[in-house]
């Protein structure tokens, strides 16, 4: 017999109806009291004192999944985990706050659980703030269900310190209505890209500009969309070579250069690929400016899906007249692009590290890591979680497989504290495009400043 796959709606309808039938429980009267003369009731022990766990994530606070999927999860775990009780605030939100807060104070035991990028995982281990998961997870009966690509980055010396819930990689959206209103074909090469996006700000005279970049320091997407455009002009080579005792710098001057160069070419002429006026800005300017109809293209990823239901603007745009494509490759270049992987990880220092674990093993599951990226737009990591109906049955299908299908050109980025680089290398970025430094200029000072942190052991 097949297994019982719920749809979204199905599922939101069950974990509702044991949510009523809990609440009708609490109201039935109490028993009568016995009998004069019957023996009275055996004394019952109190009841256990719940355990309090704290889960902070990104995606409840900015609501990057909706707040009916965040009910439906709140409902759900205090069934799946009755001796717990989990915190129902979720975090400062976005990532670097909520990276540098867990840094702070990840010793006091709070939050036993995070979420986070790829990139936070190195730091957390380097600082001994999270816990190698290997034991549990190999007793864990579901393990197999794991994709072992979205594994692998999260092993750190040889130890997992993270089960990964979601993965995806970067290709670029495009207004397919626009390039065939004006005759231009998907751009496969930087020029064509560039070139392609100055047309469409040209004719269009401004009111759409033809393509956007995020390059706003401590933005955590400004660096993804940096490392993809490195990888194809190092050949899917890494920043950085990890092989001996401590990182040290891979890439060279030529190769930041080319990247910069990009970056500078973006934002020239009359009339720019890039939004001038938009220098400095980070995702929250390009995903809701990409559905309000704002850019012709730019880098992106899965959860872009998740704002359809902003208006009927982005409903449209999303639905109808958008495409995926492979990031178009750097003349000389290799196709590449960054691989994304979201771990949950177990904080080293919470006072409940088995009740946490049994939380992870909830978040992780196979209903809740699916309904939480057919919310949001995302690929599980798990093999079972991408075979039920919210994702095989569902209008969210041609969108996932559009992203799966680029995953094959992803790389992801080597165990190296990734902080202090990403905001070297988007302070290179902001020095061309503000005209400050050409982009030589900023490639050198980039390999001197990355040079002096590689001296001063901080990666």
């Amino acid at each position: 017999m097949s297994e019982k796959q719920f749809t979204r709606r199905e599922f939101f309808g069950l974990s509702a109806g044991m949510a009523i039938g809990a609440a009708l429980a609490a109201c039935t009267p109490p028993a009568p009291p016995p009998a004069p003369g019957a023996a009275a009731p055996a004394p019952t022990s109190p009841p256990a004192e719940k355990v309090r766990l704290a889960f902070w994530n990104m995606p409840f606070v900015t609501q990057e999944v909706s707040p009916q999927y965040v009910k439906q999860w709140e409902e759900a775990v205090k069934v799946a985990l009755p001796n717990a009780e989990v915190d129902s605030f979720y975090g400062p939100g976005e990532y670097k706050p909520q990276r540098d807060k867990f840094l702070l104070q990840a010793k006091s035991g709070t939050p036993d659980v995070i979420e986070g990028l790829l990139e936070d995982t190195a730091v957390y281990v380097k600082n001994g703030l999270i816990e190698a998961l290997d034991d549990r997870f190999n007793a864990w009966a579901d393990k197999d269900q794991f994709v072992e690509a979205t594994l692998a980055p999260l092993r750190i010396g040889g130890k997992l310190y993270g089960i990964p819930y979601n993965t995806n990689a970067r290709g670029i959206v495009y207004r397919k209505d626009l390039l065939e209103q004006y005759g231009f074909k998907v751009p496969t090469n930087w020029s064509e890209m560039v070139e392609t996006a100055r047309q469409i700000t040209k004719l269009t005279n401004k009111e759409i500009f033809g393509f956007f970049v995020c390059t706003l320091v401590g933005d955590p997407r400004a660096p993804q969309e940096f490392i993809s455009w490195y990888y194809q002009v190092s050949h899917k080579k890494d920043m950085f070579d990890v092989s001996g005792d401590a990182p040290t710098l891979a890439a060279t001057v030529e190769e930041l250069e080319q990247v910069l160069t990009l970056y500078d070419e973006l934002f020239k002429g009359d009339f720019p690929a890039c939004d001038p006026n938009q220098r400095g800005t980070g995702w929250p300017v390009e995903d809701p400016g990409y559905v309000a109809g704002k850019w012709a293209m730019c880098p992106m990823g899965t959860w872009l899906w998740g704002r359809r239901e902003e208006s009927d603007i982005a409903k449209d745009i999303l639905e109808n007249k958008t495409g995926i494509a492979p990031l178009p490759v750097a003349e000389g270049g290799e196709p590449a692009t960054y691989l994304e992987v979201k771990p949950i990880m177990l904080n080293s220092y919470s006072k409940h590290r088995d009740e946490a674990w049994e939380l992870i093993k909830f978040i992780c599951s196979k209903e809740q890591m699916a309904l939480w990226l057919a919310d949001s737009g995302g690929i599980p990591a798990r093999r079972d979680s991408l075979e039920m109906d919210v994702f095989t049955q569902s209008d969210i299908s041609w969108w996932i497989q559009g992203f799966a299908d680029l995953l094959p050109q992803a790389v992801a980025m080597g165990p190296v504290n990734w902080g202090p680089v990403n905001e070297a290398n988007l302070k290179a970025v902001n020095y061309v495009i503000y005209g400050e430094k050409t982009p030589r200029q900023a490639a050198e000072w980039l390999v001197d400043t990355i040079k002096e942190l590689e001296a001063n052991k901080v990666l």
